[in-house]
């Protein structure tokens, strides 16, 4: 340690010596504290900088992939307009799916539209025939969906609709959520 120590010293000396000389010589000249003091500032203003750049880029990585907006959008999807009428929990997972716009207006038509289904004894499958991202910013998608819904409700079997949809998920409290539905014609 000892060693390095006076090898360094030997350096910073022999490093002085030389500006000096240059500086006598008249090859360069010897920067005052202020000049110094400048550059140390800028120096450590490009790093902050470059901090803060790297930093917003790493804000900005989208945490959902896309494949996870399009799954997100397509298991919503499907339990919306999959009907049970002896389910009577699924207007409450439907809004455990749900958030913004769609939340407040399913909210609002929760009860009646459970009370539909129970009163004609609906039962039905959903299936997703097709399913892609439109578009995204950040971890918000639009999702556009096609979908197959047969429904059985009471004396009336088995009534076949194909549907297309235009979904909007988005993150809330770490799950993917739908935010808007569509319908589309």
């Amino acid at each position: 340690m000892r060693r390095w120590r006076i090898a360094r010293a030997a350096r910073d000396r022999a490093r002085d010596d030389l500006t000096d000389a240059e500086v006598s010589a008249g090859v360069t000249q010897r920067l005052s504290i202020s000049a110094r003091t400048v550059l140390a500032v800028t120096a450590v203003l490009v790093l902050v900088g470059a901090g803060v750049v790297v930093w917003q880029a790493v804000e900005r990585t989208p945490a959902y992939s896309d494949q996870q907006l399009v799954d997100a959008a397509s298991e919503r999807v499907e339990l919306l307009l999959t009907a049970d009428a002896g389910d009577d929990g699924r207007a409450r997972a439907i809004l455990a799916g749900a958030t913004g716009e769609f939340y407040d207006s399913f909210a609002q038509s929760a009860e009646a539209y459970t009370r539909f289904v129970e009163e004609q004894g609906s039962t039905g499958d959903a299936r997703i025939d097709g399913a892609a991202l439109a578009s995204r910013d950040g971890d918000r998608g639009v999702v556009l969906i096609a979908a197959r819904m047969s429904v059985n409700a009471g004396a009336v079997e088995g009534r076949n609709r194909q549907l297309r949809l235009r979904v909007v998920t988005e993150p809330e409290d770490g799950v993917l959520k739908l935010s808007g539905v569509t319908f589309l014609p």
